[in-house]
């Protein structure tokens, strides 16, 4: 897409600038990166969500806009953790969770069929789609010294989907519950004015394709700056 080739070409413009950066630290305590765990916000936004659930978990069945359909949210905020290990300075093992969750809520205005439950139009309906997801991965630092450290990464990520409509009077919500090992991968720079003050950039790519059940895509853009208050 369109915004996934301007994040590349963001990415690798600030590698081209980091690798032209200038000289080395002056005299200046040097901090230890061995190990590093973040804790902070996750935005996503203008998500775009089909759902579909065929009755008795058949391969077919109605899709189902979640936004322009249901009313729900394209956009929430919600905690994120990331974790990092260097085993030295090339390799590392890096961890993160993320979760989301979207909820709607709308007046149907014509019937709709989720499964094997049918609901009538002018029904006040409730939704909502949840993403829990774990990632661990393999990082490599394809240049990295005191001042600039370029690099790429690849893994796994696991993935939970719930997707679930209810109605007063309708006791069970139909859904859909998945979880799938799939890959992940990213690229990441950083760069540090100081040993206290640093830019960093990182992007990582996710796709889902489990089964025709689940499908889509994550893209995970990330610049920053960061000031050490303290040592750790």
């Amino acid at each position: 897409s369109e915004i996934t080739v301007i994040t590349v070409i963001l990415g690798v413009f600030i590698c081209i600038v980091l690798l032209q950066a200038g000289p080395a630290f002056a005299e200046d305590e040097k901090f230890p990166d061995r190990f590093m765990l973040r804790l902070g916000g996750y935005h996503a936004r203008n998500a775009d969500t089909i759902m579909r659930l065929g009755a008795n978990n058949a391969p077919v069945g109605a899709y189902i806009d979640f936004d322009q359909t249901l009313g729900g949210d394209t956009s929430t905020t919600v905690a994120r953790m990331d974790g990092l290990y260097r085993f030295n300075d090339k390799h590392g093992i890096g961890l993160s969770w993320y979760a989301l969750k979207f909820k709607g809520s709308r007046v149907l205005s014509k019937e709709l069929t989720w499964g094997d439950t049918t609901y009538a139009a002018s029904t006040q309906v409730d939704s909502e789609i949840k993403f829990d997801v774990y990632k661990l991965n393999y990082q490599y630092s394809l240049f990295h010294n005191e001042k600039v450290e370029l690099g790429a990464l690849f893994g796994f990520h696991v993935m939970r989907t719930f997707a679930g409509i209810s109605a007063s009077g309708i006791v069970q919500s139909q859904g859909q519950a998945i979880t799938a090992p799939l890959p992940v991968f990213g690229l990441f720079a950083e760069y540090n004015f100081t040993p206290r003050f640093s830019v960093f950039y990182n992007y990582q790519w996710f796709f889902i394709n489990y089964q025709d059940k689940v499908k889509g895509g994550l893209q995970d853009f990330l610049i920053g700056l960061e000031y050490r208050l303290f040592r750790h």
